[in-house]
């Protein structure tokens, strides 16, 4: 529910006309490609700190690619799709808590990002621990993925089952849950606010010329 909120909240705040700000559309197949190159690419960043964004580019790629590997657990009969991103979901999720270590150095030695505020530390924190658990449970200590996919199940369908007997498990799930509220809810509407930012961006330089 926080989070539908709060898309709505920004939903209503960048989804205007853009004539109340005095500005004049720009091309609408101009401004959705290059809002896509924003999201997708980190455009942004890109331009503001490089360093910064190699680490959160691979950091969002390979947290994608894991979370579609969880999918299994998730239907009772697994889509071939998902099946698909069996292998590469493993191999990102090796590469994910590299990212994130990466990005925690970038931040804590970088000029620009020194005052980077305490909570997102904290979360891309939390996340190194369940990512590294995750892959201590994929390679060293390996879990009963039959428990798990049926503790799941359990859960989803109002059905619960005994939770695997599992310490690493049982923390990576606690942390999950602790992790949900603590995201940022601005990324649901992330593509709706770079396609505000663009339209304004584009039509800043003719109205100034037009004055």
């Amino acid at each position: 529910m926080r989070f539908l909120m709060h898309a709505l909240v920004w939903w209503r705040a960048v989804v205007r006309p853009a004539a109340t700000a005095g500005l004049v559309p720009p091309s609408s197949v101009k401004v959705c490609a290059l809002s896509a190159r924003d999201v997708v690419l980190f455009w942004r960043l890109l331009k503001v700190n490089p360093a910064l964004w190699l680490g959160e580019w691979v950091f969002h790629v390979t947290f994608l690619i894991v979370a579609l590997r969880h999918l299994r657990y998730f239907f009772p009969i697994v889509p071939k799709w998902v099946w698909w991103f069996q292998t590469p979901g493993l191999i990102a999720g090796y590469v994910l808590p590299l990212s994130l270590i990466y990005i925690l150095l970038v931040r804590r030695f970088s000029e620009q990002e020194k005052y980077s505020s305490f909570f997102n530390t904290a979360v891309l924190a939390l996340l190194l621990v369940i990512s590294s658990l995750g892959l201590l449970m994929a390679t060293l200590f390996r879990t009963n993925m039959v428990m798990v996919k049926t503790f799941i199940q359990g859960i989803l369908c109002f059905t619960p089952a005994a939770a695997p007997d599992d310490i690493l498990f049982l923390l990576h799930f606690s942390l999950v849950l602790v992790l949900i509220p603590l995201l940022p809810t601005h990324i649901l509407i992330a593509p709706l606010v770079m396609l505000e930012a663009e339209k304004r961006e584009l039509a800043l330089p003719r109205v100034m010329h037009e004055k």
